[in-house]
């Protein structure tokens, strides 16, 4: 049986705003999906808006943060090897994956929305109906994206992000470049939310999105659901 190829988009961006904090990909939303993915036996390939090491939040890496995934995540050669040695999105063809997922962190909030490489890539998938999922600041990437009629990717579409409430309570509100419920809500996206901190996971055909780090697995696995590796 062919094995599934899955493709994880990070971020490359590396600096909160102009807090002089360093920020990048949040380690749980990368690690659990990823191995939720590995574990069904499926190939895993991870690109970057740059390509080449990807930054992990050191908010992240702190020990209040640490899951089952994470310290797993640490502890293989293999997955700490492929986050130091991304592809450049630019390098990235779309029909040699069947699923597309975007990690969260703060980074996307600077480098994935109203990015042209990243709506092509999404713009491709899409046309053949394979499955999509971003959980947390990743649902940046949708940002920007517009259906070959013009009208916004996101209009009409069940989506969900980090909340307006969930930054806040991390005190980003004043950092981040934009509120992703904002701008989804602007873009036409139908927004629903779960309580802060709460797994939340929304799905609308081949989409999923999920609210924040606890929802990454539970979207990871929605995606496995749509594939024959469930």
């Amino acid at each position: 049986m062919k094995k599934l190829n899955v493709l994880f988009i990070t971020t490359s961006h590396d600096t909160l705003g102009s807090t002089g904090e360093k920020t990048g990909v949040w380690l749980e939303e990368l690690a659990g999906p990823y191995y939720t993915f590995k574990d069904a036996g499926a190939n895993v390939t991870i690109a970057s808006p740059k390509g080449g090491p990807v930054p992990l939040d050191p908010k992240s890496e702190e020990e209040d943060w640490q899951t089952e995934h994470t310290q797993r995540f640490y502890k293989d050669d293999t997955a700490t090897e492929a986050i130091k040695d991304t592809l450049n999105i630019s390098e990235i063809k779309p029909e040699d994956y069947d699923v597309l997922f975007f990690p969260g962190g703060h980074g996307p909030m600077w480098d994935m929305g109203d990015n042209d490489e990243i709506a092509k890539i999404v713009k491709a998938f899409d046309g053949k109906q394979k499955p999509i999922g971003l959980v947390c600041h990743g649902v940046a990437a949708l940002k920007g994206i517009k259906n070959d009629d013009g009208t916004m990717f996101v209009k009409g579409k069940q989506v969900t992000s980090f909340t307006n409430s969930e930054e806040d309570a991390v005190q980003l509100t004043d950092v981040v470049p934009f509120l992703l419920e904002t701008e989804l809500i602007n873009e036409g996206g139908v927004y629903t939310k779960a309580e802060d901190w709460n797994e939340y996971v929304v799905l609308d055909g081949n989409l999923v999105t999920g609210q924040n780090p606890q929802s990454s697995v539970k979207a990871a696995e929605k995606l496995l659901e749509m594939t024959s590796l469930n």
